[in-house]
């Protein structure tokens, strides 16, 4: 379904100041940055309108000046961003409705604005004190609406999705209406490996109904110590479709989308801004340098994870693992100091320009890997995400894990005002006005 996203806490700010006008319908204008692939309008501003924008103004309805549209339709045509028209029924329970006043005015508004402003969708906005509803401009279109920041938040009606007695358990814990939420959200998977596996498992027993899991590899041998779902005789297989087969014997009723590719391909991480969250899984710089600013460029909410053990002369020296959540107003990973500039430029390289950099010297060389360790860091990230999508009061959004302290640390980061991927310098709320750092042309991967 289509969507709207607002970083956090645009929207929330937004709708106060709106709906604290002593009962008269307030108006507001954003400007988003319009995503064909993904039917999604990434909102990079939005403000009230000036008091003397209006023409009138009443508890019932709101008329604004057509020299102030014509500046909304000018900025649109500039800019090329796409006009979200927003107004408030400050008396209407629940999701508020379109009235036929609002059908009216927003066939004269359509038509003004595909004459005058961007040639791309706008969209029409009612905001009222219990949420909100929104659809193309001049038709019945509905979309959702995000706000995305250290909790991702549905602030549009929830449809299409029932309650099932297998969950009652977890509503018990959050609710019915954060498994509802959990049913709807459409999950990326990026590495179906150690934790990858773990998290696909994870969501299938929390009765998720939408997964893609993205990852290039095949099953070795040396896998099955850690690939959760999988069996000897998966050998050479497809890694996704261990996954796929696991998620679908665990909960038959989830759609399942095993894309055996790799992020850092251009045409693939623009599958990204399709997804409603993101579990990173893999242990590459490279992966999690596009998945970064993906997160902040097309405002999708993503929990990264790694898991590390270190060994000298012999024996286990550190265990350490970490979990981190991405999104606006938290530190992205360039900010927390978690990518390496040369290995991201050393695992963009095809084979055939591996083979030739004389700074590329031997194989990569197997990192440990234990199962137990895995999910500890992999349970940490799913908890995360239930604190960020259901009510359940989890707090921490980056923790770091000692495994031979047996600890676990909640980490406190700065957000770097000039920051390339999560700043407004940046990529930040850019959509697909901005260049993802991706490996441009495809390459055909050998097989092992």
């Amino acid at each position: 379904m289509s969507r709207v996203r607002f970083p956090a806490s645009l929207y929330s700010d937004l709708a106060s100041t709106l709906l604290d006008a002593d009962g008269l319908e307030s108006c507001a204008i954003a400007y988003a940055h319009y995503d064909a692939q993904s039917a999604a309008w990434i909102v990079a501003d939005a403000k009230p309108v000036p008091d003397d924008a209006y023409e009138h103004r009443t508890r019932i309805s709101a008329v604004l000046k057509s020299c102030f549209l014509i500046e909304v339709a000018n900025r649109s045509r500039v800019t090329g961003m796409a006009v979200v028209a927003i107004h408030t029924h400050p008396a209407s329970p629940g999701h508020p409705r379109f009235s036929t006043t609002d059908d009216a005015g927003e066939t004269e508004l359509g038509s003004y604005l595909a004459r005058r402003a961007a040639p791309v969708p706008h969209v029409a906005l009612v905001i009222g004190p219990e949420g909100c509803r929104a659809r193309l401009l001049g038709n019945d279109d509905e979309i959702d609406v995000w706000e995305v920041g250290e909790s991702l938040m549905l602030h549009s009606p929830m449809h299409g999705v029932s309650d099932q007695e297998r969950d009652d358990r977890q509503v018990r814990a959050f609710g019915a209406p954060g498994q509802r939420l959990l049913r709807r959200l459409h999950f990326g998977v990026i590495g179906a490996g150690g934790t990858g596996s773990l998290e696909c498992q994870q969501l299938a027993h929390l009765g998720a109904t939408r997964v893609t899991v993205i990852d290039p590899d095949l099953v070795e041998e040396t896998n099955l110590n850690r690939l959760v779902g999988s069996i000897p005789s998966d050998v050479g297989l497809p890694k996704v479709e261990v996954a796929a087969r696991m998620i679908h014997a665990t909960h038959p009723d989830t759609t399942v989308v095993p894309l055996q590719a790799d992020i850092v391909d251009e045409e693939v991480a623009r599958l990204i801004a399709t997804f409603d969250f993101v579990l990173l899984c893999t242990d590459s710089h490279a992966s999690r340098a596009v998945v970064n600013q993906a997160a902040y460029q097309y405002l999708v909410p993503v929990i990264d994870m790694g898991v590390s053990i270190t060994v000298a002369n012999g024996a286990v020296s550190h265990i350490t693992g970490r979990v981190q959540m991405l999104a606006p107003g938290l530190p992205c990973l360039n900010c927390s100091g978690a990518l390496d500039g040369e290995a991201i430029r050393r695992e963009m390289l095809t084979p055939e320009q591996r083979a030739a950099d004389p700074y590329v010297h031997g194989e990569h060389e197997p990192q440990p890997a234990v199962l137990s360790i895995n999910s500890t860091v992999s349970l940490l990230a799913m908890t995360m995400l239930l604190g960020a999508v259901t009510p359940v009061p989890i707090k921490p959004r980056y923790q770091v894990y000692d495994g031979i302290r047996g600890r676990v640390k909640e980490m406190a980061v700065a957000v770097q005002p000039n920051c390339v991927a999560c700043s407004s310098m940046g990529a930040f709320a850019k959509g697909p006005t901005w260049n993802l750092p991706v490996r441009p042309t495809p390459y055909k991967r050998s097989e092992k």
